[in-house]
């Protein structure tokens, strides 16, 4: 959907975009057509898209064949989807869901979760909406998934893909444990209505073979959270107190007493959960 066309939809019905949503919509009709190649999405893939908005990039998928579940907050929008794409909702190509999509953390809305323990092999392919694009990573790790194909505020891409630097901290190294991380394409505020004043970025990620387990996903959240709580802080002396054997994994491995959380490489933090969890 070009702006023009947008914008007079929005318009009839009484719309704008909600900015404590993050609504940027794509208006860029090539590129629109480009994302599910990016994606690798073939016909009969399960795809999850969140915040599908006036249907664009949900248009993109339906037309390569993908059986899409769209979860949609606002409700004027959501009641343009169920106009919009009848057709596909009364063939089972497409579900529909009002909601946000966050559940408690570490989980999604209920009806999401439903959908992926029957989908376990989905892509997620979205234009995050930038208020839940943080919170949102923070839930795949650990998830069972083909891959994602997720636009961001170019900002968060670099941090989910940080590997040095202030980009390291706890997401980061989740994601780089879990998924093999990847910026694609860089977006400038002239592909989007409106105009965001920062530019985006195609976070792509694809899982690992050797991610940690279940258990281990969920000390390492615990171990990472309590570690950069306070980010100049020395990285053993807040270890030891609770995860002990943790901080002799990484004193064994050369950690230094005065070294600081970011210059734990991941492979390091996963070695320390793993002793840890031998106790």
């Amino acid at each position: 959907m070009k702006r023009r066309e947008l914008q007079a939809m929005l318009a009839s019905r009484g719309l704008r975009p909600n900015q404590r949503f993050g609504q940027n919509f794509l208006v860029d009709p090539a590129l629109l057509q480009a994302i599910p190649q990016d994606a690798k999405v073939q016909a009969g893939d399960a795809v999850l898209e969140i915040g599908p908005g006036a249907g664009a990039l949900t248009a993109a998928l339906l037309a390569v064949g993908a059986q899409v579940f769209a979860v949609e907050l606002d409700h004027g929008l959501f009641a343009w989807l169920e106009e919009s794409f009848a057709d596909a909702l009364d063939s089972g190509q497409l579900q529909l869901v009002q909601g946000d999509a966050l559940g408690k953390d570490p989980l999604l809305h209920p009806k999401v979760e439903e959908w992926w323990a029957k989908y376990s092999q989905a892509k997620v392919v979205a234009n995050l909406p930038y208020s839940i694009s943080g919170p949102f990573l923070g839930r795949l790790p650990g998830r069972s998934m083909q891959g994602a194909c997720l636009l961001l505020q170019k900002e968060m891409a670099e941090k989910a893909v940080g590997a040095t630097g202030k980009s390291v901290g706890p997401l980061s190294i989740r994601l780089a444990l879990s998924f093999h991380a990847q910026m694609g394409r860089r977006l400038p505020p002239e592909v989007f209505w409106p105009r965001p004043k920062v530019d985006s970025a195609f976070l792509h990620l694809q899982p690992r073979a050797d991610a940690p387990s279940q258990a281990e996903q969920t000390l390492l959240k615990e171990m990472l959270s309590g570690a950069f709580q306070q980010r100049r802080k020395k990285v053993l002396p807040r270890l030891r107190s609770a995860y002990p054997l943790a901080a002799d994994a990484l004193t064994a491995q050369g950690v230094a007493s005065d070294d600081r959380p970011e210059t734990v490489s991941p492979a390091l933090w996963l070695a320390a959960v793993r002793a840890q969890l031998l106790a």
